[in-house]
């Protein structure tokens, strides 16, 4: 079983860093999620070349990106006065080379982006074109490897990691599987890990799902990232302080918190695999005040990045997030450790709930002053 989990999360791994590494993206486009031009040109060239061809760097907001696309702008367009440059600012690339670099032009259809080609050009909003020196043709594709390069996605691919690291060892999950799991070790073996297994998947499904859903909130709202990281730092400060006072205080609010219960009780007395699934979805729904804080932050920083890379760091994310559930399993109806589970449990929650609360604080630091 732990094998199994081993090998399903360097797979998932694999597939992020062959997203990452994969030389198929052809257009680095500047702009903002809430101008509708570069939305609408996202969505055309994503439908016209797949999603996995465009990097798509926002500038509002980001003071990085905002001076890389004027750096752009000098280069390509030395003659243009500031005033008049607008996005989405489109750089296009053919096996490396820089083909061209596009100003405006959002509607122009898929035939116009096919017909680019080297040597480079600069496209005007009215559709002069203009040759781009070979020097500046080549320091534009170095500041465009280096905006998309490994140094920038690193820092973001940690604080995901981190992110899950910390949702992994969430108090409220934690406690509430351990608690059907214990209610569930009075019957056969067999039937307990299959109970396990079956609540195990709810929960995976469950945040896989939402997570599609909140990711393209994030995308089409840029500044809710760092009202999310703002929130997530204040959450985060409220686990430390309550866990350095040494006891663990659920944010669950009451009526969820017996309703949560409730479920357990009712999944327990059955132990059948398909009300173990309903349990497991039920629950992911009731534990969200306690458990949203570092998904919410991973899933704003996913929004930014191409649909391929996404995909594969959010079921890595949640292949992470349960990892734990998958050793409490083995535990207890494995290795018959429901005692010990239970006396770990009790005495650890105010650790766990430490260590996830000083994870999500950094997490939100690296968003608010790196990402």
């Amino acid at each position: 079983m732990v094998a199994a989990l081993a090998l399903l999360i360097l797979a998932l791994a694999s597939s992020v860093g062959a997203a990452y590494g994969q030389a198929s993206v052809k257009f680095v486009v500047f702009g903002s999620l809430g101008c509708s031009a570069c939305s609408q040109l996202k969505e055309t060239l994503e439908s016209s070349f797949g999603p996995g061809s465009i990097v798509f760097l926002e500038i509002q907001g980001n003071s990085t990106n905002a001076a890389l696309m004027d750096r752009v702008y000098e280069l390509a367009f030395p003659d243009l006065p500031i005033l008049e440059r607008v996005i989405p600012l489109t750089c296009v690339l053919c096996n490396g080379d820089l083909a061209a670099v596009v100003c405006s032009n959002y509607d122009a259809p898929a035939e116009f982006w096919c017909s680019l080609a080297p040597p480079p050009v600069a496209v005007y909003p009215d559709g002069r074109r203009r040759e781009i020196s070979p020097e500046a043709a080549s320091e534009i594709v170095s500041l465009i490897s280096g905006s998309v390069g490994a140094s920038v996605r690193h820092v973001e691919l940690a604080a995901i990691l981190a992110a899950a690291a910390a949702d992994s060892v969430n108090p409220c999950t934690f406690s509430v599987f351990s608690a059907l799991l214990l209610l569930a070790s009075s019957l056969s073996r067999r039937r307990a890990v299959r109970t396990g297994l079956s609540f195990i998947a709810a929960v995976y499904a469950a945040y896989f799902a939402l997570g599609l859903g909140l990711i393209r909130v994030f995308s089409e709202l840029w500044w809710l990232k760092y009202a999310v990281a703002a929130a997530g730092i204040a959450v985060g400060s409220y686990e430390v302080v309550s866990s350095l006072g040494g006891e663990f205080r659920s944010p669950i609010p009451a009526p969820l918190k017996r309703a949560t219960e409730r479920i357990i009780d009712l999944a327990s007395g059955a132990a059948s695999v398909p009300t173990a699934f309903g349990a497991g979805l039920l629950v992911s729904v009731t534990l969200l005040p306690c458990s949203s804080g570092p998904y919410l932050v991973a899933l704003s920083i996913m929004a930014e990045m191409p649909s391929a890379v996404r995909l594969a760091l959010l079921a890595l994310y949640n292949a992470i997030f349960v990892a734990p559930l998958f050793g409490i399993l083995g535990l207890v109806t494995l290795l018959g450790r429901a005692r010990q589970v239970k006396r770990w449990r009790s005495k650890r929650l105010n650790v766990m709930n430490l260590a996830a609360g000083s994870l999500l604080i950094a997490i939100c630091m690296i968003v608010i002053f790196v990402s």
